[in-house]
C-alpha cells in the first residue's frame, strides 16, 4: 500500500458519516431551491402573478423553493426513519474502495475495445442479413 492510498484510509477512517449526510443535504437542497424556484416561477406566471423581485436576484418564486425546500429537509433530518437510511448511505459510501487511476484506465481500454469488436461483429452480421433478404432471396425465389 502506498503512502497517498494510506493517508486516503485514514482521512476517510475519521470522517463522521453525519459530516457527509450533511454535505448531501446540502448539495441536494442547493438543487432542489433552485429546480423549485423555476417550477413556482412557472405556477405564478400560468396563475397571473407577478413574480416580483424581493432582494437583489431573489424572486418571490426563489424564496418559495427555498422555504419547502428548507421545510422538507427539516422534516428529512428529523423524521427517524429518513435519518436512519441517510446515515446507514454514509457509513456504507465510507466503507467503499474506490479503483485506483490504473485499473480504471485499464478497464476503460476493455469496454472500449470489447464495444470496437462488438460494432464490428454485429456490421459484419447486420450486411450478410440485408444481403440475403434484399438479393438473395428474392433472386432465389424467382427461379422457382
Amino acid at each position: 500500500m502506498s503512502a497517498s492510498e494510506a493517508s486516503q484510509q485514514a482521512n476517510r477512517a475519521e470522517m463522521d458519516p453525519k459530516r457527509l449526510v450533511v454535505v448531501a443535504y446540502l448539495v441536494f437542497g442547493i438543487i432542489l431551491t433552485m429546480f423549485l424556484g423555476h417550477i413556482f416561477a412557472l405556477v405564478l406566471a400560468q396563475v397571473g402573478v407577478t413574480d416580483t423581485k424581493l432582494i437583489d436576484t431573489w424572486a418571490v418564486s426563489d424564496v418559495l423553493g427555498l422555504i419547502v425546500t428548507a421545510g422538507l429537509g427539516a422534516w428529512s433530518w428529523t423524521n427517524p426513519k429518513s435519518h436512519q437510511v441517510s446515515m446507514e448511505v454514509a457509513s456504507e459510501l465510507m466503507r467503499v474502495t474506490w479503483p485506483t487511476w490504473e485499473e480504471t484506465r485499464v478497464s476503460t481500454f476493455a469496454v472500449v475495445a470489447a464495444s470496437i469488436i462488438a460494432g464490428v461483429l454485429l456490421f459484419f452480421i447486420d450486411s450478410f442479413s440485408y444481403k440475403l433478404m434484399v438479393d438473395w432471396l428474392p433472386h432465389m425465389w424467382g427461379k422457382l
